[in-house]
Parts: structure tokens; sequence; C-alpha cells
């Protein structure tokens, strides 16, 4: 997990979606701090698994418009567990203990195997930290 960790810090971007709305927070930004530090506490502890299925690019694209979502964009392709990103994607709902994080390649999308986290505690904190960003 701390090689995953060091993979966040990375991010030179984060984009939070609500309901379809972006809202772009670069490295340095208070805001960008605070979902970092948000998520992070919220995979401590956490366990990679394998996840339960693939992400379909439109399918995906589509999911986006509704809910609450996190992406960490990167400037360089990144490789986590011999699976290639150059952003990843995280639906955020509320008393989940785990989820899928899908991973974004120039090539196809959100298109591909995601990884997984089942989580020690549950989302509900960071979930409730981004619907008053």
């Amino acid at each position: 997990m701390e090689e995953f960790m060091e993979i966040l810090d990375g991010a030179e971007e984060i984009a939070l979606y609500r309901d379809g709305k972006e809202y772009d927070f670069v490295a340095g930004d208070g805001e960008y701090g605070v979902i970092l530090g948000g998520f992070k506490n919220m995979i401590a502890g956490a366990r990679n698994m394998p996840a339960f299925g693939v992400s379909l690019d439109g399918e995906t694209r589509e999911a986006m418009k509704r809910g609450v979502w996190v992406e960490f964009r990167y400037d360089t392709a990144r490789s986590y567990n011999e699976m290639p990103f150059e952003k990843l994607l995280v639906e955020v709902n509320g008393g989940r203990s785990g989820f899928n994080i899908v991973r974004y390649n120039s090539d196809g999308g959100y298109a591909g195997r995601c990884y997984y986290l089942d989580l020690s505690g549950t989302t509900t904190e960071f979930y409730g930290l981004l619907k008053t960003i």
C-alpha cells in the first residue's frame, strides 16, 4: 500500500465530479491537499483485492454524470501492479467498505481492468468531505 500512497502523492491534478459538474484542483491548491489527505486517510489500512469487473469506457463516462467521483491525474503514464494508467478514477458513495479504482489510458479511455481496495473503515467521512468542497 505504501507504493500506492506514493503514486497518489505524484498526481499533478485532482478533479472532483459532482452530478456531472467538474472542479479541478492543481497540486498546491488548498482543496487539492484536503482531497488528497482525505483520500489517503480513507484508504489507510486498506487491502488490495481482485477487482469485481472491468470498466467499459462509455458506461463509465455516462456514470460520471451522476454522483460523486474523484480523479487523480498524472503528467506521465504510471504503473501499479503491472497495470499502466494516466489517470485514476474513483466513485465515492457514503457507507461503502470498498471500491474499484478505474484506470484511464489515452489509447482506450476508461476501459479495462480496475484495482479494488477493501477498506478497514468506510467511505462515509470522505464522501461528506467531498460534498462540502
